[in-house]
């Protein structure tokens, strides 16, 4: 394995190259400064196209070579290549209202010239060196994200930009790549990241896998778009239930102030739900018992009720005689016309009424 390192000065920005030796391969991560107007310009004319990216980087590239010659590398003017110089196919989210303001402009539906102003690419590598020592060939075979989970020493890494524009303050367009090799492999992503305010992201994948001892690589392709209105939805749902956990999770391991756990307003609110469901169960046993109680006290009521009837009745029968009434028939007498006059709504004698008038039904019949 070996790594070099260069760098010189150039109105201020830090030129740098950087090599590592994997095995037969070797990585060069080169960067240097913006591109000048007037190159920008030409090429704008070479691809037919009317503008480029506010910062290209034409001479910067990743590349990864074998000692055969043969290898993959990215770079900036290649990945512009694969641009649509012929369709605008995004519009702003203020496009609609600016062209409703000029509606009575007989040029305000004019364009120029059409073409991508986002610089989307699906730009996947340029293959160098013998066009018979490398192929790309279609496989079943995915990249095992498991084995790019292990823990390996990185040995090497590098990230290099190739573009980026910001739109016209209408969102960012920009392309970079970066390696990472461990003892064991190498894996590289290109990702092309466009958003464009108020109305959508867009994110185009390149990735490069291969691991020591095989000969070949790995390569694949994804592309994801997702508009800005579906965006903001799902991510207010996220953030929602993100703070809901997180604030419960503050409350339950931060203590409470002078140490007291009761204290907790995490802790207060599960006591506060296992109270309240104690409570909905009591409230529903006490519906039971009160329903049983209003039951047995109108029962008791009509009980009551007919007795003391049948005694009114009795005591106003002039046919019937009985002896005057003992101490504990007394009471008896007195105790159920007190509960007569608290459970009924009937008119009871009163226990010096039943003395005068000592005829009680369980002393009748006798003569």
């Amino acid at each position: 394995m070996l790594v070099s390192l260069s760098a010189m000065m150039s109105h201020g920005f830090k030129s740098s190259k950087q090599d590592f030796t994997f095995g037969p391969w070797k990585v060069t991560a080169a960067r240097n400064h913006i591109m000048k107007s007037k190159d920008i310009e030409r090429l704008a004319e070479e691809m037919n196209m009317p503008s480029l990216p506010e910062m290209l980087f034409g001479d910067n590239v990743l590349r990864i070579q074998h000692t055969d010659g043969y290898g993959i590398e990215f770079n900036a003017i290649d990945a512009l290549k694969r641009v649509n110089n012929m369709e605008d196919a995004v519009k702003v989210a203020c496009a609609q209202e600016w062209q409703e303001s000029r509606a009575d402009s007989e040029h305000s539906t004019e364009v120029v010239r059409p073409y991508d102003w986002t610089y989307t690419t699906d730009y996947r590598g340029t293959l160098i060196g013998d066009a018979m020592q490398m192929e790309v060939t279609k496989t079943s075979e995915r990249i095992d994200l498991e084995k790019l989970k292990a823990r390996e020493q990185i040995m090497f890494f590098d990230e290099v930009l190739l573009f980026e524009d910001e739109l016209h303050d209408h969102g960012v367009s920009m392309i970079s790549v970066k390696i990472r090799v461990m003892p064991t492999s190498f894996f590289l992503l290109l990702r092309f990241f466009l958003r464009v305010d108020g109305v959508l992201i867009r994110i185009n994948d390149t990735r490069l896998y291969h691991e020591a001892g095989k000969d070949f690589m790995l390569r694949e392709f994804s592309t994801r778009e997702s508009r800005i209105t579906e965006l903001k939805f799902v991510k207010s749902e996220a953030d929602l239930e993100y703070i809901e956990k997180r604030l419960k999770l503050d409350f339950i391991n931060r203590p409470a102030e002078g140490g007291a756990a009761e204290e907790n307003p995490a802790v207060m609110l599960e006591n506060l739900r296992t109270i309240r469901t104690k409570h909905s169960e009591l409230c529903s046993q006490l519906k039971e018992i009160s329903a049983a109680h209003s039951q047995s006290m109108t029962s008791i009521k009509t009980s009551l009720s007919s007795v003391s009837q049948i005694i009114q009745s009795m005591q106003q029968s002039h046919e019937l005689q009985g002896e005057p009434l003992t101490e504990a028939e007394k009471e008896a007498a007195k105790l159920l016309g007190s509960v007569l006059t608290e459970t009924s709504s009937q008119v009871c004698p009163s226990a010096s009424e039943q003395q005068q008038q000592p005829q009680p039904a369980h002393t009748a019949s006798r003569r």
